[in-house]
């Protein structure tokens, strides 16, 4: 007779925090749902592939900064740490406040959005882009799948845009070489990421314009393998068709052009998203 041993018992991560669930599997990372057993709330836990020494100090030094991010657009970081359990394979992780609700990308697969949800995606992320860098950040990853929608389902609140997975955002401007295993979502870099050369906050204002492109068409701008998919957009603009109401195919034309100076700032595409918002029927069905 076999007799089945009980299972080991998670180990705490700095002695609070214990994983639970699997909820998303990456490349490089695993989201887990954890408890955080001091304040007896729900969190996630964002745990990173094994690093070099080099990679940890890195990623040390970027966490303090991520950490002091603090605006209701901003899915933000409780905690961090190294799980070190297995010494010859140390993996950094992060502790994220964990939100309930579903994803840009979720709703579009759902069905369409109305322009006027598109709007208030567009103001809600571009607002929080721009606090984000005043603060010298830059986010890297925009996507549908990175922008959380919210409902906190009360008589006077609506559905709210918030940006979550900091896990790969730099401070400053450090160049970043694209390969396979490039950060960020292939789909969605700019042109800059693609070539390596030096990150500003434009990268994103192109990111967010290729989501709202997605939003309107329900289609992919540059689809395809990884690397098909990003050189693709060194040789074109991404398509822009007349389906595309005014003034939303003039903002995202220019949210998405090649040269990152001729890029609008988030604070641009949160003010035009405001006026186009208030020329917005309201009564529009979603």
């Amino acid at each position: 007779m076999v007799v089945n041993k009980p299972a080991a018992p998670v180990p705490l991560l700095l002695g609070r925090y214990r994983p639970e669930r699997l909820l998303a599997r990456g490349g490089s990372s695993m989201v887990f749902r954890a408890r955080d057993e001091n304040l007896g709330r729900d969190v996630a836990i964002k745990l990173f592939s094994s690093g070099s020494q080099d990679d940890l100090a890195r990623f040390r030094a970027e966490v303090g900064v991520l950490a002091g991010l603090r605006h209701h657009g901003v899915v933000s970081i409780l905690d961090a740490g190294v799980d070190d359990s297995s010494p010859k394979d140390p993996r950094p992780f992060l502790v994220i406040e964990l939100v309930e609700g579903d994803t840009l990308r979720g709703l579009l697969e759902a069905g369409p959005l109305s322009t006027r949800q598109i709007g208030e995606v567009a103001f809600e992320v571009a607002e929080t882009l721009e606090y984000v860098h005043a603060r010298g950040v830059i986010h890297r990853d925009v996507t549908p799948t990175n922008i959380m929608i919210v409902d906190y389902r009360t008589r006077f609140s609506r559905p709210r845009a918030r940006l979550t997975d900091f896990g790969i955002a730099i401070h400053a401007t450090h160049p970043q070489e694209f390969t396979e295993e490039t950060f960020g979502t292939a789909a969605y870099l700019s042109p800059e990421q693609v070539r390596g050369t030096t990150l500003t906050p434009a990268s994103d204002i192109y990111s967010l314009g290729l989501v709202l492109l997605e939003c309107f068409t329900r289609t992919v701008a540059f689809p395809g393998a990884p690397v098909e998919s990003a050189l693709a957009r060194l040789d074109r603009d991404p398509e822009i068709p007349d389906t595309v109401p005014e003034p939303w195919h003039a903002f995202i034309r220019s949210m998405t052009q090649a040269d990152a100076t001729r890029r609008p700032s988030a604070a641009d595409v949160a003010t035009a998203a405001r006026a186009a918002l208030r020329a917005e029927p309201q009564d529009e069905p979603g």
